[in-house]
């Protein structure tokens, strides 16, 4: 791309027809050629947005906590994992239909309430149809909608086929997700030894820029800002007065020898 062709620059063709037995190779200059912190190689030359379709179309999903290869739920396997949670716990089965999406999404709760569903879960709040329809989503943020299918308390008196009927019609709206409180099952991908579900292999979830993809400890920075205690009172010798928190005592908004979070603090004391 023309936006590739910037950083890589422009070469020569070789006189050849044929190139056999070569690996490829990326050949640009150390150093940053933009200043945001997301730009790496990959992006700069765009072989990662082929890698993460690559990824998504072969790539074999594997558990992350006992590390052996998924695969796809039954429904009795569900309702087995559910089965599992403590006894007079609360669930409620949600069949998601917009996850991670931007926009209003106005005709999906129209839809909603057309198919004769009293409740549905916005952004992890619950709301009768009626009222999510007098609402106004942003439609520049990415919004989750989820139906609200049925609540169920598991005990002894549990109706198993009510359990079953409500988690097939949540896989329906989900196209083969379901969401128990905050569990997520599927149809597609799941370990049943250790009760873990995984979402399909696609795309963005190989992207760093992504808040599906994204490391949640860094964000897709590579980076995590951490507080370094002696740096913070690198003198214990000190007291609070004395200018003991290094960053109160040479703040450049303080007010005479200490900052604004001292006096609060002489204030509380």
């Amino acid at each position: 791309s023309a936006y590739a062709r910037q950083f890589l620059g422009v070469m020569d063709k070789p006189e050849v027809d044929k190139i056999e037995g070569i690996s490829p190779a990326i050949s640009i200059d150390q150093r940053k050629a933009a200043h945001n912190p997301r730009s790496t190689v990959g992006t700069i030359t765009e072989i990662y947005d082929y890698l993460r379709l690559l990824f998504a179309r072969i790539g074999k999903p594997h558990c992350p906590k006992c590390g052996k290869e998924v695969s796809r739920q039954t429904i009795d396997q569900i309702v087995e994992q559910i089965l599992k949670l403590k006894t007079k716990t609360e669930i409620t089965i949600l069949g998601p239909v917009i996850r991670g999406r931007k926009g209003e999404h106005q005709g999906i709760l129209e839809e909603i309430q057309r198919g004769g569903f009293v409740r549905v879960r916005i952004d992890g709040i619950i709301y009768r149809v009626e009222e999510a329809l007098e609402r106004t989503l942003n439609r520049k943020k990415k919004h989750n909608i989820e139906v609200v299918v049925d609540r169920l308390i598991l005990d002894k008196d549990l109706d198993r086929s009510r359990l079953v009927d409500s988690l097939e019609t949540g896989l329906k709206l989900g196209k083969g997700m379901v969401m128990v409180n905050d569990l997520v099952f599927s149809e597609h991908f799941a370990c049943e030894e250790c009760g873990i579900s995984l979402p399909e292999l696609e795309p963005r979830l190989f992207s760093f820029n992504s808040p599906y993809g994204a490391c949640p400890a860094c964000q897709g920075l590579g980076e995590k800002l951490e507080v370094a205690p002696s740096l913070v009172i690198p003198n214990l010798n000190l007291s609070i007065a004395e200018g003991a928190i290094f960053p109160w005592a040479h703040a450049s908004h303080k007010v005479g020898r200490q900052g604004y979070f001292w006096w609060q603090l002489s204030d509380l004391a």
